[in-house]
């Protein structure tokens, strides 16, 4: 069974205020491309297909097109797409029976029952396990797990962990597979996940949208028996599970971040004889992100705002997301901000903010003073407001920053 491997799409994100639907589109093109040259018996879309659980019209009018042009690429080809956490799961199940028409397979949630079954499964395992045919023939199978919020793994016992819950609930969901009368041991499994693994490279993102209790140890993993291929979405970074060879992340489709600029790839996974191959195919990426004039460890590694300006001249002319870094002692003033978006005006290059680098403070600077609940009560919006900014920035609020920020606090009180 050949497959191709791909997830997190982010389709309908608004990047610094830009549509990234004619990114979208490149990438689409691309993907088609691949199919036809690796001739895949299933894509598999591992999760994170809309940026939003609210996608616009234009963005689900974007995918639906895209997934029946892939449909009729061969009429072999299946397709299967599960949910992410970025996604809607009932939002991106409902055409689900219309989808079957286009040999298209999409699971966007578990279907639960009130009794456990004979099985010690407590959901419809046979709507996550799709066979896939060549020929009228199945040839494997895709056990297609969407995203699932780590308290709705099912407790084997009490005291275990989120981690081993996983492991047991993909364990029962494989053994469940290997009972049905049309499967056979020459038949490949793929199984997907939308989730975290502990030891993987997590560059582009932070702990917190990773998340800790769906963090998986790769030792419970291990224990988990009898699947060709793991294809996991939902970290970014495209690579290898160190540990289990055959696991991997498809990676985003393009940077989604400024964080993320790094190679980007689909993978094509051959099964065969018990075999495992897999090939990345790298992206191109058709507008880059471009950190200028670097992106500084600190405050002593950035450039001043003279210099930076005086440097713009060898970025703007380029199609490209440009962030800018510039050392500074004290905020930008609001001319100094639109002066160097200005410099943008009329050229290719897509200006995606500012940061400022101030002086590193000693660690006596972050010594704050301690103040009861009564005498933080007692303080006005603006007094703490004023207070932050100190405290942060290591310099007071200029006036006239001042002036405005008080205005606001009046406002809002009023």
């Amino acid at each position: 069974m050949k497959v191709l491997h791909t997830s997190d799409w982010h389709i309908g994100q608004i990047f610094h205020n830009y549509s990234r639907e004619e990114e979208h589109l490149f990438f689409f093109e691309q993907l088609k491309s691949i199919i036809i040259k690796e001739k895949p018996d299933v894509v598999v879309v591992s999760g994170d297909v809309f940026h939003t659980a609210t996608p616009t019209i234009v963005s689900q009018r974007l995918y639906y097109n895209f997934i029946v042009d892939l449909s009729r690429l061969d009429s072999d080809l299946q397709i299967v797409i599960t949910s992410g956490n970025h996604d809607s799961p009932s939002r991106l199940e409902a055409p689900r029976p219309l989808w079957e028409a286009f040999n298209v397979s999409v699971v966007g949630m578990l279907d639960y029952h009130t009794v456990t079954d004979d099985d010690g499964l407590n959901f419809d395992p046979n709507k996550v396990e799709i066979p896939i045919t060549r020929n009228g023939a199945v040839i494997g199978w895709v056990v297609a797990v969407p995203y699932m919020n780590a308290g709705n793994y099912p407790a084997v016992k009490d005291s275990d962990s989120v981690s081993k819950r996983i492991a047991n609930f993909y364990q029962k969901l494989l053994a469940h597979l290997k009972n049905r009368p049309e499967y056979a041991e020459d038949q490949a499994i793929v199984a997907t996940g939308h989730l975290a693994v502990g030891n993987a490279d997590i560059r582009g993102h932070s702990a917190d949208i990773i998340g800790k209790l769906e963090t998986l140890d790769i030792k419970d993993f291990k224990k988990v028996k009898g699947v060709d291929y793991w294809a996991f979405g939902h970290i970014h970074y495209p690579q290898a599970i160190k540990g289990i060879d055959n696991m991997r992340y498809a990676g985003s489709a393009f940077p989604i971040s400024f964080n993320e600029n790094y190679d980007h790839s689909v993978v094509s996974v051959n099964i065969e004889n018990g075999e495992t191959k897999t090939t990345v195919i790298p992206l191109k990426t058709l507008i880059p992100i471009i950190d200028f004039p670097s992106k500084p460890s600190g405050y002593k590694d950035a450039e001043p705002f003279e210099t930076v300006m005086m440097k713009l001249f060898e970025v703007i002319d380029k199609k490209a997301y440009v962030r800018v870094h510039v050392q500074t002692d004290q905020p930008l003033t609001q001319e100094n901000t639109i002066s160097i978006m200005r410099e943008f005006d009329g050229h290719d290059a897509l200006f995606c903010g500012i940061q400022s680098y101030f002086p590193e403070r000693s660690e006596s600077d972050d010594i704050q003073e301690v103040k009861t609940l009564r005498e933080l009560k007692e303080l006005s919006p603006f007094e703490l407001g004023c207070d932050v900014y100190q405290k942060k920035n290591g310099t007071e609020m200029p006036e006239e920053m001042k002036k405005l920020f008080k205005e606001v606090c009046e406002e809002a009180t009023k």
